[in-house]
């Protein structure tokens, strides 16, 4: 991070309010610094070392407890390991720069008029709802709070079964309502996708704000067992939130079942 980056978040009453742990992401002893309220605390407690957030500790801290027996402890064991192929629907966030660049990792973004699979500044583009990859390709799926801007989103869903073999993972974050049944933001009139207003924006670091277009609901686990996936949810755990910073966290584990 930029030491000015950092000097303007560092403020007394932050400081004060940090937390020493140890980042699953960049996998190193850091210090979480609180830089909003408490009530978005799963979008910032910074990591000062690498900048993830709450949700991305939390993500990396399971990718390693559900893949410790092939030798994975987080992001950055998979450049040591070329057998476990690894696709991560973000170029610029923690979570891709601790993965790093190796032949079994593609990292991507999604860009409106660019052909799936073409590369935009160097940057592969694809698009969830119709993915380049081959069937049974992957071991590993990763999105973070990306699918809520998927309009399309059971396409996205039926994707990423097709591409992970069996047995791999798809594991993600999503703004997640455990209350209500999943809710689209917009409706079809005359061909037009059409947004309720007012319209909810999420920011994005490439594409600037971008709407969001579903609130998940507690049906989503069911939609992704008719796929053919084992779902659970994981919350963070009160000795992992105060190890790991992972303040109001909870991240979806989706597996292919083998049969």
């Amino acid at each position: 991070m930029k030491l000015r980056s950092l000097f303007r978040i560092i403020r007394p009453g932050n400081v004060l309010k940090s937390k020493f742990g140890w980042c699953p992401v960049c996998q190193m002893r850091t210090l979480f610094l609180p830089i909003d309220s408490i009530d978005t605390i799963r979008n910032h407690a910074l990591c000062i070392r690498c900048r993830s957030v709450s949700r991305n500790r939390h993500l990396a801290l399971w990718v390693g407890r559900e893949m410790h027996h092939l030798g994975i402890n987080g992001p950055k064991d998979f450049r040591n390991h070329p057998e476990i192929k690894v696709f991560n629907a973000s170029s610029v966030s923690a979570t891709a720069r601790a993965l790093g660049r190796a032949s079994n990792i593609i990292c991507s973004e999604y860009f409106d008029g660019v052909e799936p699979g073409a590369l935009k500044n160097g940057v592969m583009n694809q698009d969830l709802r119709r993915l380049t990859f081959q069937d049974n390709s992957l071991d590993l799926v990763l999105t973070e709070d990306v699918f809520e801007h998927v309009p399309e989103y059971r396409e996205g869903f039926r994707e990423v079964h097709r591409v992970l073999r069996p047995g791999g993972w798809h594991i993600f974050s999503i703004p997640y309502y455990f209350d209500f049944k999943t809710r689209d933001l917009f409706e079809i009139s005359e061909g037009k996708l059409i947004l309720q207003k007012p319209i909810e924006y999420h920011g994005d670091p490439v594409r600037g704000d971008i709407p969001c277009f579903v609130h998940f609901g507690y049906d989503l686990l069911e939609f992704h067992r008719s796929l053919g996936f084992d779902i659970r949810v994981e919350w963070a755990r009160y000795a992992d939130i105060r190890k790991f910073g992972v303040f109001d966290c909870y991240t979806l584990i989706a597996r292919k079942k083998m049969f």
